[in-house]
């Protein structure tokens, strides 16, 4: 497993006013909570918040958290963005203990170009991401699985995929995915009305007929 740290400092600066001074100088204000310790309010510079955000597979990779001299075992409980520059302007961090199971959910990666899709198939996954619970050690990245051998009208199952010794709480037997055959939409003909054809007006030729007799 990949090791993830950052620096963050106490926060002095408290309330809305106080967060909204600490974004104008790209400080994303924030805090860490968990069993054994007092909640902090933290500071985290912006930019090496983001960097780690890029870098991280998922939220429940574990990060540890730098404040002063001590390090904190944390994951990230609940980041908040920006609505429209999709910047974090607020984080919290739950703290974990070595040895203790904790609850986070983890995203399922499907790799390889499957068969089915080769052959004019189209994969749609169901399920993204799933919940486990294990000890911090052990939290995988992510789920991955091999998609090459699927072919057409094939399911991936959630007991289908290799958890490691983590316990997953979904059902075994949920369609993770499959590989379906498009639908395509039939275009229909427009319909050509035809022209009325008038019928003739009997009476109107019998007039004709007897005026033409007259003249004669």
């Amino acid at each position: 497993m990949n090791e993830f740290s950052i620096k963050a400092d106490i926060r002095k600066e408290k309330g809305k006013q106080g967060s909204k001074r600490l974004r104008s100088s790209n400080i994303t204000p924030g805090i860490i909570y968990g069993r054994g310790e007092k909640t902090k309010l933290i500071e985290i510079d912006s930019k090496k918040l983001t960097d780690l955000l890029r870098e991280i597979p998922s939220e429940s990779t574990v990060i540890n958290l730098k404040i002063k001299t001590k390090s904190y075992m944390t994951i990230i409980q609940e980041l908040q963005n920006h609505p429209l520059k999709g910047t974090p302007v607020h984080i919290d961090f739950r703290l974990i203990h070595k040895g203790e199971t904790v609850r986070v959910t983890v995203p399922i990666s499907l790799e390889g170009i499957a068969q089915g899709v080769k052959e004019g198939g189209m994969l749609e996954q169901i399920i993204h991401d799933i919940d486990i619970e294990t000890i911090p050690s052990k939290i995988p990245e992510r789920i991955i699985y091999n998609i090459t051998n699927m072919n057409v009208g094939e399911k991936i199952y959630v007991k289908d995929l290799d958890f490691g010794d983590v316990k997953v709480d979904r059902g075994m037997d949920n369609v993770v995915a499959e590989i379906v055959i498009p639908h395509v939409k039939v275009e229909e003909e427009p319909e050509i009305e035809e022209e009325a054809v008038e019928p003739e007006v009997i009476t109107e030729k019998k007039e004709e007929q007897k005026e033409e007799e007259k003249q004669k």
